[in-house]
């Protein structure tokens, strides 16, 4: 049986002209487009398709990952398409950690739009080229400079802090898991900073990664 398909985005314009493109196809049993989250939490809640394609038009990122978290806790099955706008590395593994299968920049050809869905046929995950090349750049990023060096070894909390941080995981977001204040994340990143002689989180990630910390 074929799959369902629902189009979340905006305009109506993009969105009917990529719906008959994709009627043409003859992929999907059926396309629906939803224009607002009204409309689209009903069709969830009664009747939720096997693809959702949601738009970095409708929300900004952090709202679009803790929806991406309500729809896969609900609905496992749901195989979810998001099209960023050249979300960075550590966006993009937040949002597949979050449940998303398939990841396409707003630049994605129809063709690779296309490509996308036959994996997800196939029960694989999907990266649009663009996004890949933005990872290879992010991991091999000054491959010719010496590696960092820990001053001083992570405790386990900083080590726990780190992984969250790899996670995509806000300040607050880890003080909520961890149950502890803000105040402390906060002092806990600015020691994981200064341990790993690094700027930021994706110098966090970047040491993690060519440590083998996260895959």
């Amino acid at each position: 049986m074929k799959p369902r398909l629902t189009i979340f985005d905006e305009p109506l314009l993009y969105t009917e002209g990529l719906s008959k493109l994709l009627e043409q196809s003859e992929i999907f049993a059926s396309i629906q487009i939803c224009n607002c989250p009204q409309a689209l939490s009903i069709l969830l809640s009664e009747d939720p398709p096997e693809y959702l394609m949601i738009s970095s038009n409708m929300w900004v990122l952090t709202d679009i990952c803790k929806y991406v978290e309500k729809i896969t806790q609900k609905n496992k099955n749901i195989k979810i398409i998001i099209i960023g706008n050249n979300y960075d590395v550590i966006d993009i593994r937040r949002l597949f950690n979050k449940g998303i299968k398939s990841y396409l920049d707003k630049n994605s050809t129809y063709d690779e739009f296309l490509k996308s869905i036959q994996a997800l046929l196939l029960n694989e995950i999907y990266i649009c080229d663009h996004a890949k090349n933005r990872m290879i750049n992010f991991i091999s990023k000054d491959q010719n400079q010496e590696k960092l060096h820990i001053k001083d070894p992570l405790t386990r909390r900083e080590m726990e802090i780190l992984k969250l941080i790899c996670d995509g995981l806000s300040s607050k977001d880890i003080s909520e898991k961890l149950f502890i204040s803000i105040n402390t994340v906060e002092t806990h990143r600015k020691r994981i900073l200064l341990k790993l002689n690094v700027k930021n989180s994706v110098g966090v990630v970047k040491y993690a990664i060519e440590n083998h910390i996260i895959d």
